[in-house]
């Protein structure tokens, strides 16, 4: 258990180091214009941690930063407390960020441009991965359907798990074939090499999200576990989506209102469906 206790506290700070820098490192210099192999005319940020990345990609990197630093670290804080008084809540929580924190820095880690925090970013989904698994290893699977109240909607987060694939599938392959058929980045996502965000869902997330609502409607108790990792990932995910679009609409006043506006409506649905989740886990009758 110490242990334990010891590599979640590395991966706290690790992340700590990640996010404070990211917002708050700064170096001299300006936006840098430039005309990619692509002939797309791109602004590079040109300062701080992010200096090398697209403005726009730069800004959604720092957006996520902020969003971690001051929700998800004190949320991971405690599910740590929490998951050291045996609580089931606790466990199900950690399992569900230690996996947010693979996602997120394996992003960072493939799609930043390469930056003094690399081996930071490796550490992070590296070790998240390794305590994932050891927090899998101290959960009770088998008596979960029995630790979650009837007052759980499940019906209706199978009937999401399933749109929100629906809608992650249909959004990215929407990006993904022109690109392919034209070998043309569109403007807005000018000056990156690759297209990671969409890789990691549809390779990560979908499956993640069917093999969810898959199990759920067998009423597996594999279903409920995976369930609190899908709506704590979705939680930190349905804060940082509107912040992404947000922040662009007050900077520039211009938004795709055909990506944003489903993402929106998701968004709002995924955090009433964590919260109702986590409140009606039931702590007296963990085993």
């Amino acid at each position: 258990m110490k242990n334990y206790v010891l590599l979640s506290g590395v991966i706290f700070l690790l992340v700590l180091v990640a996010t404070a820098t990211g917002i708050f490192y700064r170096t001299p210099g300006s936006p840098i214009e430039y005309t990619t192999v692509r002939g797309e005319y791109v602004t590079f940020q040109g300062t701080g941690l992010y200096r090398y990345d697209p403005a726009w990609f730069a800004i959604e990197g720092i957006v996520w930063d902020v969003i971690n630093l001051f929700i998800g670290l004190p949320l991971f804080a405690a599910a740590i407390y929490l998951n050291q008084r045996n609580s089931l809540r606790g466990k199900l929580l950690l399992g569900g960020f230690l996996f947010y924190f693979v996602y997120v820095y394996l992003m960072f880690t493939t799609g930043v441009a390469f930056n003094r925090l690399f081996l930071v970013y490796v550490a992070i989904f590296a070790l998240s991965s390794v305590a994932f698994f050891l927090n899998l290893s101290g959960i009770n699977v088998a008596y979960l359907p029995a630790q979650v109240s009837a007052r759980f909607p499940r019906q209706i987060f199978i009937g999401f798990t399933f749109v929100m694939s629906t809608v992650l599938i249909l959004l990215w392959l929407g990006r993904i074939l022109p690109i392919m058929i034209t070998d043309r980045f569109p403007s807005d996502l000018a000056g990156v090499s690759t297209l990671e965000t969409q890789g990691l869902d549809l390779g990560m997330v979908v499956p993640l999200l069917l093999s969810t609502g898959i199990l759920l409607w067998r009423r597996s108790p594999w279903g409920y576990l995976l369930a609190s990792i899908s709506l704590t990932h979705g939680f930190m995910m349905f804060i940082s989506i509107p912040a992404w679009i947000v922040v662009p609409l007050i900077q520039n006043g211009k938004i795709n209102l055909i990506e944003a506006g489903p993402f929106l409506v998701v968004s709002l649905l995924g955090l009433v469906l964590a919260g109702t989740f986590y409140a009606n886990v039931q702590e007296e009758k963990a085993l």
